[in-house]
């Protein structure tokens, strides 16, 4: 074992896939046991329904928070970590994008009120508005803390940017509602909006003290604004699109779920779909650290094809076992989380297991795209695939409920890297699926 991880890392590549995944794979081993805190806390305080309850709010609100970035929170990091180079500050740049992203989230936050008694009657049964209210006055500090997490990315403040995340948030607020007793006589719905709450003030706090911090960092020579003067909403809504087709198949299925069935069955759902998620672990970590690799090497197969060779290893060596794990000790891992029939849901589990393995063991494949000029055919992809994801969590969920989310969740995570592994193939002609990247095309 220890001789085959020494041949990995003995190349340039393999070592700086395995160094720089693993500081990534912490941190987001961290955030996960935080969704995994906060889910366990929220289902010993208030049961199934209190995670249903608390997991369609939270889905409103990183859509508000997504809307109300309108993709600056990137446009920041490549503007600012230019600046960062040459030794410059970036006040200016700042302070338009947070003035921006402010009167974004108000606006998001104004809407989501005056709709709450709507959104109430389409995603619950039992549940009272005041909850969505509450939600909807969590998008201003959480967007705002999210956006400050992406500043200190840009200053390569790895730490920094890992606190201001989700997780840092759910760990706390799990342990805060571990610790304070909840009354027997609260119900589900108060529970899931004192957790609400519980993210509002906490947000806000680390975001006030992230802005003190980076208004600091921030004196000296300022750059110039001539790059992105009246252009940040040109800039940013390219990268809104994108990240607006993602959320829209991590979400779907949660939202509709909403609407047709009670919110003790969305709770459980959603906890098995947090289980499975453990398989991707390392291919997330991957993603991020393979980005600036791929664009480096994008004129390079050789060296792209090693690169994926590696991500493949890599990916066979974790996920793999990861996925057995799940598979055997599925029902065991849902019951830890309070759920009443855990066997009822092992299905749902199973079926979301292959689509996070097949995603895992494909690989890189739209990061390939992205970063190698052919960033269209991979918004086309997901664009097609977003459509599919609707319609068959439409037709699905209604008969199957639950298990019918899976099933279109499945489908639609095995067709996007399908097809994108074979765009891949076709344009670079090398593979990252574990055993057949020795399959080559050549130029």
């Amino acid at each position: 074992m220890f001789k085959r991880i020494k041949q990995f890392t003995d190349s340039p590549t393999g070592y700086v896939l395995a160094k720089g995944g693993s500081i990534v794979l912490l941190f987001k081993v961290f955030g996960a046991l935080g969704g995994y805190v906060l889910l366990y806390s929220l289902g010993i305080a208030g049961g199934e329904a209190a995670i249903g309850i608390y997991e369609v709010a939270y889905t409103i609100v990183i859509i508000g928070s997504a809307l109300s970035r309108w993709g600056l929170d990137t446009v920041i990091v490549r503007e600012m970590a230019r600046d960062q180079h040459s030794g410059l500050a970036s006040r200016a740049l700042y302070l338009s994008i947070l003035k921006r992203v402010v009167i974004l989230s108000v606006v998001w936050t104004i809407l989501v009120f005056s709709a709450s008694s709507l959104l109430t009657n389409l995603f619950f049964n039992d549940t009272p508005a005041n909850v969505l209210t509450t939600a909807a006055f969590s998008i201003i500090p959480f967007t705002l803390m999210l956006l400050n997490a992406e500043v200190f990315r840009a200053m390569g403040k790895s730490l920094l940017f890992s606190i201001n995340q989700h997780g840092t948030i759910y760990v706390l607020i799990g342990i805060l509602i571990t610790v304070v007793p909840f009354p027997k006589e609260y119900t589900a719905a108060a529970t899931a909006q004192i957790t609400l709450l519980l993210l509002l003030g906490l947000s806000g706090l680390f975001f006030l003290l992230s802005t003190v911090y980076i208004l600091i960092k921030m004196r000296g020579e300022q750059a110039s604004s001539k790059g992105w003067k009246g252009q940040l909403f040109s800039l940013g809504t390219p990268m809104l699109i994108s990240s607006s087709l993602f959320l829209v198949i991590s979400w779907s299925d949660t939202l509709m779920l909403g609407y047709y069935l009670p919110e003790s069955k969305v709770g459980v759902y959603r906890i098995v779909f947090k289980i499975v998620t453990l398989i991707t672990f390392t291919q997330f970590a991957l993603n991020t650290v393979v980005a600036p690799i791929v664009s480096a090497l994008r004129m390079d197969r050789d060296r792209l094809h090693e690169m994926t060779h590696k991500v493949a290893q890599l990916n066979l060596l974790t996920a793999g076992p990861i996925f057995l794990i799940v598979l055997f000790f599925g029902s065991f891992l849902v019951k830890i989380f309070g759920v009443d029939n855990p066997q009822m849901a092992y299905p749902w589990l199973v079926i979301l297991a292959i689509g996070q393995l097949i995603n895992a063991f494909a690989g890189p494949v739209m990061n390939i795209l992205n970063m190698t000029g052919y960033e269209k055919s991979a918004r086309n992809t997901m664009m097609v695939i977003v459509v599919l994801n609707i319609l068959m969590n439409y037709v699905l969920i209604p008969f199957y409920g639950p298990l019918g989310a899976a099933i279109a969740t499945t489908l639609t995570m095995v067709g996007w890297n399908v097809w994108a592994a074979t765009l891949v193939y076709k344009f670079h002609g090398v593979i990252a699926v574990p055993f057949l990247t020795h399959i080559r095309r050549d130029a």
